[in-house]
């Protein structure tokens, strides 16, 4: 079996499923205006994602993981349910009046974008796949142990420490780049080696011990999207293996996270966080029943109570319910302005010229303004989609015109540097981040990926083809040693 990898969609599909949609929400008394903003938004959806060309163009990801993870996914579910679709909601006309001039100009912005964007990315071709073996080997070393190596230096170092910090995802591309060789050295017959499982077990065990949700995912992340990329057949035990990991995270891992974080205390070393973690993961099902029980207790309701009864991580898989709640906010009179625009752009400049950038976490900021935090809460990130904080930071202006003008940049930047998705290991890599950002980096997630995401995957492609084989110098290729 392969997972697809989707270039685009029949439209002729998606406006079968678009009608029974309808036609079920209707029947669970969803309003018409609701059920039509839902039809017209995943049509919409549909063709800017065949427009974009699908998965293979960074554009296309952005359309596609904003789309399904903000709006689909959520109403789908509500409707598998049977609830009406707008029930829960404080503003349910202008929410789905939002999510579809957001649609509408992200559209737009795709295909003004085609226009100008290259079509071969200008970092495709570097890495020859005679180097792969070595350069994911590289990767997964200097990305465990060029941290260390960096602390060593001191106060002199502490600098490039943070630089380094904030470039280093060389281990999820270590991944990345040994599953795409192995693939093609086996045939597709196989599609992991000895320094994958190394480095995804390690980057796993720092997604736990830092209580980190998109850390116990990213390995698992990094593995998927090559193996779909080049269309690996999957066998029976295989695929059982992969809804098991999704399972145990899901299920355990995630309210595991959710629930320790809040014991561990700030700049809290290595033995601290095993102390909390230890106990917390002997007891799994514990662990899991007491988060529910106090998420039941306070009312899970409030920014992110889409459903009439509590639905675990399907609450974390939709943003209706807390972007309904900013946008209602708004509509009240409360417009934010652009500040965390100028914020982010502010941050974008390395602290070498500016040592007292100002980090301000606007998700927490925006949650104390609606009352959805304690007051003493002052580092709980709530996450909005770029709609909401678009819609909040300037009403339809920010919707229609401020968004829009972002989104073709970004695309124009995104699919000019990469190209075709497939073709490298940076641009599954560049995957990873979007279906991490599109959904849940706000408005200002999107300058956030413009410059230090760019950053990122420029370092990590010139990192992975001139410096990653020399770390890996001692070790044998696999192909070569049958020579």
């Amino acid at each position: 079996m392969r997972i697809p990898f989707p270039e685009r969609v029949p439209l002729d599909r998606v406006a079968i499923f678009v009608v029974a949609l309808f036609a079920i929400q209707r029947l669970e008394g969803t309003n018409l205006f609701f059920s039509t903003g839902c039809v017209v938004f995943i049509l919409i959806a549909a063709v800017a994602f065949n427009a974009a060309g699908g998965l293979t163009r960074a554009s296309g990801a952005y359309v596609f993981f904003y789309s399904v993870l903000v709006v689909l996914i959520g109403i789908c579910y509500k409707a598998f349910l049977g609830e009406p679709g707008q029930s829960n909601l404080q503003a349910p006309r202008t929410t789905i009046e939002a999510y579809v001039g957001s649609i509408t100009a992200m559209l737009a912005a795709v295909i003004v974008s085609r226009r100008f964007s290259r079509k071969s990315g200008l970092l495709q071709n570097l890495l020859k796949e005679s180097e792969m073996y070595r350069s994911s080997v590289g990767c997964i070393v200097f990305g465990v142990a060029g941290a260390f190596a960096i602390a060593l230096l001191g106060e002199s170092g502490a600098r490039l420490g943070s630089a380094f910090g904030q470039l280093n995802q060389l281990i999820p591309l270590g991944i990345i780049i040994g599953v795409m060789y192995e693939i093609r050295r086996s045939g597709g017959t196989r599609s992991t080696n000895l320094p994958i499982i190394s480095g995804a077990g390690y980057f796993f065990f720092i997604g736990v011990v830092g209580f980190s949700k998109q850390g116990m995912l990213t390995p698992l992340l990094c593995w998927l999207l090559p193996v779909c990329a080049l269309r690996f057949r999957f066998s029976a035990w295989q695929m059982l293996s992969c809804f098991l990991a999704l399972f145990v995270i899901f299920h355990y891992l995630v309210p595991f996270s959710q629930y320790g974080r809040s014991f561990v205390p700030e700049n809290a070393s290595l033995s601290q966080r095993l102390a909390i973690a230890v106990p917390l993961l002997e007891h799994p099902e514990e662990t899991r029943q007491i988060y529910y029980a106090q998420m039941e207790e306070i009312g899970e309701k409030g920014l992110s109570a889409y459903y009439n009864t509590p639905q675990g991580f399907w609450e974390r898989l939709q943003f209706v319910s807390v972007d309904d709640s900013l946008i209602n906010y708004t509509d009240q009179g409360h417009v934010f302005g652009l500040l965390p625009i100028k914020a982010a752009i502010l941050n974008a400049i390395p602290r070498f010229f500016y040592p007292n950038k100002p980090d301000i976490n606007f998700g927490n900021i925006y949650a104390h303004e609606m009352g959805g935090l304690a007051e003493s809460d002052a580092t709980t990130g709530i996450s909005f989609s770029p709609t909401a904080e678009a819609y909040h930071m300037a009403g339809w202006m920010g919707v229609l015109v401020i968004a829009p003008l972002l989104w073709l940049l970004l695309f124009v930047v995104f699919d000019s540097l990469l190209g075709d998705l497939r073709a490298t290991p940076w641009g599954l890599l560049a995957m990873a981040s979007i279906s991490h950002t599109a959904p849940e980096g706000a408005l200002t997630g999107m300058i956030h990926l413009l410059t230090f995401g760019a950053e990122i995957l420029i370092f990590c492609a010139f990192f992975a083809t001139w410096v990653a084989p020399i770390f890996a110098i001692p070790v044998r290729d696999p192909d070569r040693r049958r020579t």
